[in-house]
């Protein structure tokens, strides 16, 4: 079909929620739809075939066309004395300010994930720190990459990367003989498993993990939707509070 110099135009809306999921898969026919330039062919029998997008290769591409969408853009001053050919001459724009009724709830802390409600009503606190970015993934806030690379780079840590739940890897700063896809994997599994034992004993939902193997200290921290995770040198402690200010700028929800 001669696609091989061809691209996809994902749609943010159907990117951002896929990114939610921790999964983005459409169908052949779904994905042919968005190829630029379009496909000539109607119809093909692989339509039904569902094709799961590489999560390394889109959220980079995701985080920087939110980030490039967040820049102010310049505002266009038309003159009151030019008449609009349709409508007649330019009209004020109304003054009237439009409130916000609801918000999403912030979390307990940046380190919880909770999805059972996202809706709250707005304290009148909240409404004088003026309108928020909305749902998106990145706007002011550090990237994936840019977050590892500040934790890497502390005094006493050897590594840090960023997973999903689903164990796929965003970004990492590893020494060379780590394997960062098998990290990122064992990730969630270790602290759903201390997660679910604290549930058991009634203790709460875990926000943060702290352990060490072989003399040396690791810290996840679970934010949101993703797992941050940093591990350090044999017999020297963590950064903990340096640590913890960078998962706090991976938490996106509106305060």
């Amino acid at each position: 079909m001669n696609l091989v110099d061809a691209k996809v135009a994902l749609p943010v809306v159907a990117a951002e929620q896929g990114l939610k999921q921790g999964r983005i898969a459409f169908s052949w026919k779904t994905i042919r739809s968005w190829v630029k330039p379009p496909v000539t062919c109607v119809a093909s029998a692989q339509d039904g075939t569902v094709l799961e997008l590489p999560l390394r290769v889109v959220a980079p591409l995701f985080l920087a066309r939110q980030k490039e969408s967040a820049k102010p853009h310049q505002k266009v001053s038309i003159d009151e004395d030019i008449p609009n050919l349709f409508f007649g001459f330019p009209q004020p724009e109304s003054a009237t300010p439009v409130a916000q009724a609801t918000a999403r709830s912030a979390d307990t802390n940046f380190y919880v994930w909770d999805d059972a409600n996202d809706r709250v009503k707005l304290h009148e606190a909240e409404t004088k720190r003026g309108p928020t970015p909305g749902t998106k993934f990145v706007a002011k806030y550090a990237t994936p990459n840019e977050v590892v690379s500040r934790a890497a780079g502390l005094d006493g840590v050897s590594g840090a990367l960023i997973a999903l739940p689903d164990g796929l890897m965003v970004a990492n700063r590893l020494p060379p003989d780590v394997n960062p896809d098998t990290l990122a994997a064992f990730l969630p599994q270790i602290f759903g498993k201390v997660s679910q034992c604290t549930k058991e004993l009634r203790m709460g939902d875990l926000n943060n993990l702290n352990f060490t193997v072989g003399n040396v200290p690791w810290k996840i921290f679970r934010v949101n939707s993703i797992f941050f995770a940093a591990f350090g040198r044999a017999g020297e402690p963590l950064p903990t509070a340096q640590l913890a200010a960078l998962a706090a700028e991976l938490d996106h929800n509106p305060r």
